[in-house]
């Protein structure tokens, strides 16, 4: 596992965590107002998609399946065998397995949008709907199913844009440097194109998709601490998590 800065990584995502509670919690109707960007009365959320839009959502979505259930694969292939599998050993394919069963599957997916009880933007009332807005963050029964808190999509995509993110670092030096360059560009360009797509066709409020990335980073952040073994080494000297060192 490449190593990183656990300290300031934690600091900008409690940062982050502060500045979306103040936002979204604090100011409900920022969800509305910037769902409104994308309304037009009588044709619906119409301002931005298009069917090249949805077929590509549709791809990114069949990648992270894709992406899962390979390393799943490669987990137990890797630890089998005690070889890499493309370069890469169990450790980081067991990371990667887990990073996705904890974040998209089971918080976001079996969790947060099976109970949050939140209806989609294209449902609510002031969008032409008949359900009730709800802030984020609060539970309710606008919502029976596959709800809109939080995005499911937007968790699975960050999920690959950390993977993409950590291959590229892991693969430096036998890749060339442009390559390393492209798969960082992509790890951030996926999920913002995820988060646009979701909340311009209406399916989700933009609270919905910066709680997912949130959760899915989070989730990211101290899995590498377990799976790299800087927990470890941190709980048995009884002091904070190591630095990286420059």
């Amino acid at each position: 596992m490449p190593p990183i800065d656990y300290q300031m990584t934690g600091r900008w995502l409690l940062a982050g965590w502060l500045a979306a509670v103040m936002l979204f919690v604090g100011a409900p109707s920022v969800d509305l107002a910037i769902s409104g960007l994308f309304f037009r009365a009588g044709e619906g959320f119409t301002v931005v998609g298009t069917p090249l839009w949805e077929f590509l959502r549709q791809r990114i979505w069949d990648v992270s399946i894709l992406l899962l259930l390979f390393s799943i694969f490669a987990a137990w292939r890797s630890a089998q065998r005690a070889q890499p599998v493309l370069g890469l050993p169990a450790r980081v394919w067991g990371y990667v397995t887990t990073l996705y069963l904890v974040a998209p599957v089971l918080i976001v997916n079996l969790f947060l949008k099976a109970q949050s009880g939140r209806a989609r933007p294209a449902n609510v009332e002031a969008f032409g709907g008949t359900r009730l807005f709800t802030p984020a963050g609060e539970f309710t029964d606008q919502c029976t199913r596959n709800c809109s808190f939080v995005s499911g999509e937007v968790s699975a995509t960050v999920a690959l844009g950390v993977v993409l993110w950590l291959v590229a670092g892991l693969w430096r030096g036998r890749i060339e440097g442009w390559i390393v360059i492209y798969l960082r560009v992509l790890a951030l360009a996926l999920p913002a194109f995820v988060i646009l797509q979701r909340v311009s066709s209406g399916r989700h409020f933009t609270s919905d998709a910066i709680f997912a990335a949130l959760i899915t980073l989070s989730v990211a952040w101290a899995l590498h601490a377990v799976f790299s073994g800087a927990l470890t080494r941190a709980l048995a000297g009884g002091g904070l998590l190591p630095r990286r060192r420059s």
